[in-house]
């Protein structure tokens, strides 16, 4: 691998920091949770504790990226989805049906109610915005530029943009 083929993988900042703190928390909730913290729960904690969220959100992007960088194989978009055969559903006069369980949780419904659907073919399909979520990120992952943190790109390209370098 050479060095432009490398994730991002930024230092670990100092124990004690304020920057740090945020780190400490995301390795925290990775922890509890037993898989990558949700960004949204970090610096909710970190601000709990009085910390300013926008460094708490930088941060945490800095720990995810060094987090995902030292995960050796990432997860497949595909990796929860579970599959269920053909099965009889009743839709009632007013067009509802229910989805059985199995289904909801093959869809990975369990924790976010919304789907999106569109009829193709005389098809209906039904999509759960997780599982759209994994479609687009699969679909994307080609784009990707190793070594390149996407953000912090975007970011210069901006300050750039607004004369502030």
């Amino acid at each position: 691998m050479t060095p432009k083929d490398r994730p991002v993988v930024y230092s670990r900042p100092r124990p004690g920091t304020r920057t740090g703190r945020v780190w400490e928390v995301a390795d925290e909730v990775t922890r509890e949770k037993g898989r990558r913290a949700p960004r949204s729960e970090v610096v909710d904690r970190v601000a709990a504790e009085g910390g300013n969220r926008a460094t708490a959100n930088t941060q945490y992007q800095r720990w995810k990226s060094s987090y995902e960088a030292a995960v050796e194989d990432p997860p497949d978009a595909n990796e929860d989805l579970g599959n269920v055969e053909w099965q009889s559903l009743t839709v009632g006069p007013d067009g509802r049906f229910v989805i059985p369980r199995e289904m909801r949780e093959a869809m990975l419904l369990d924790k976010d109610p919304q789907v999106t659907a569109h009829v193709e073919a005389g098809e209906l399909h039904v999509v759960s915005r997780r599982v759209a979520i994994r479609r687009l990120q699969r679909e994307f992952r080609p784009l990707k530029r190793p070594g390149i943190s996407e953000v912090d790109a975007f970011l210069a390209d901006r300050k750039a943009m607004w004369g502030e370098e």
